[in-house]
């Protein structure tokens, strides 16, 4: 990840790219290796079968434990010989559930819903059958918002990245609740996701403070930072939508997705900085091999196949035309271009009627210059706003 430590978390992620693109990889027993050494074992149960993460001072918490499990339980290696010990993992997984139903970092920390996610997508991979299954998607689904998205922790303002991963992970343990239960958030996300930005401006990076107590009863606590790639957990949702996946946002997701890797083949970092990360990676390629092996068309849909071009017509669009179709997409592009940007259209609006009043000789440069003082003023506090890391 950030540091040259290797670290179970990144292991996992890593395995699971290799699994999820379905390339071989040398070392894959070894990383196995690597991750049972690194699994707790400990006779308190809350503790055994768990991993830390590079920065949790040894503790197993969810962040690691949560990755590791899904993958272990994806790749099957449960019964792999020198593998980790699936069994112990799923027991820490269900001993460090909230009594609400959700998960934070372990058991007694406030349950948060990226980390209920991880929770619930590792469970499902161990056990599908569990009934801690149930309990954390009534918790997930109570922690959404009026709006239809979810945020961070209950009742904070919903996000394209949690909405997302929250609408993967329910419809991935539950792919018959594409009703309204799911439909409500995917037209918040819909509403909400800019495809021109690879990050989410609201979840750039999630942090927050986790704590225990040690052996002597004294409170440690150490701060855990993740890092989201919003457009790349909507891209994978968007694939998922109950009606299809609107094809101008998914268009755009990907475009963007593609024009925005760099030479080294990661993409860019979060933070602004130049170091890169696996977080930097694992996300895009999990939403590049969504679009592969998910397919965007409804079992209703009309296709059309030509040399070059594929055409999914929905089934609920009737028998309009298709060149009335794509002059509805054109419109309905321009019409959120205009409310994305109709601050800067206004404000270039009045800045040149000013000038051709000046022109004119209506009124002078000053009284020109001291009237875009406080529009201007007001549009740079908006966007700083709108732009500056959570």
């Amino acid at each position: 990840m950030d540091a040259p430590a290797p670290g179970p978390t990144a292991t996992a992620v890593g395995l699971d790219m290799f699994q999820r693109v379905g390339a071989p990889f040398d070392h894959f027993d070894e990383c196995l290796g690597f991750l049972r050494e690194r699994q707790a074992r400990s006779a308190d149960s809350r503790v055994n079968g768990g991993w830390s993460t590079n920065t949790s001072l040894g503790h197993p918490v969810m962040e690691a434990t949560g990755w590791v499990s899904y993958v272990i339980g994806a790749a099957r290696t449960g019964l792999v010989t020198g593998g980790p010990d699936a069994r112990a993992a799923y027991g820490w997984l269900v001993n460090n559930q909230n009594a609400d139903g959700g998960w934070g970092s372990l058991v007694g920390c406030p349950s948060r819903v990226w980390l209920t996610c991880l929770g619930l997508r590792a469970l499902h991979q161990l056990n599908p059958y569990a009934d801690a299954i149930n309990t954390g998607l009534e918790w997930l689904m109570a922690a959404r918002g009026e709006s239809g998205g979810w945020g961070e922790t209950p009742g904070r303002p919903p996000t394209v990245t949690h909405t997302s991963f929250a609408l993967v992970t329910i419809l991935e343990l539950r792919p018959q609740w594409n009703d309204t239960r799911t439909v409500p958030a995917f037209e918040w996300l819909t509403a909400h996701l800019d495809t021109t930005r690879l990050d989410d401006r609201d979840a750039r990076v999630e942090s927050y403070n986790t704590s225990f107590l040690d052996q002597n009863g004294a409170s440690v606590v150490w701060q855990t930072v993740m890092p989201h790639y919003g457009l790349a957990f909507a891209a994978s949702a968007l694939l998922r939508h109950p009606k299809g996946a609107p094809a101008e946002l998914l268009s755009g997701a990907f475009e963007t997705i593609a024009s925005g890797q760099l030479p080294s083949g990661a993409w860019p970092n979060v933070h602004g900085g130049s170091g890169e990360s696996i977080w930097s990676v694992a996300p895009f390629v999990n939403a590049l091999s969504d679009l592969r092996r998910v397919s965007p068309a409804l079992s209703s849909d009309q296709i059309f196949w030509s040399p070059s071009l594929v055409v999914i017509q929905r089934a609920d669009a009737g028998d309009q035309p298709l060149t009335a179709i794509i002059r509805a997409q054109r419109r309905a592009r321009f019409a959120r271009a205009f409310g994305r940007h109709w601050s800067v259209a206004l404000l270039s609006l009045s800045a040149l009627l000013g000038i051709l009043l000046v022109g004119l000789e209506r009124f002078s440069w000053q009284d020109f210059t001291l009237g875009l003082i406080l529009p201007l003023g007001l549009f740079a506090t908006e966007q700083y706003r709108n732009r500056r890391t959570t």
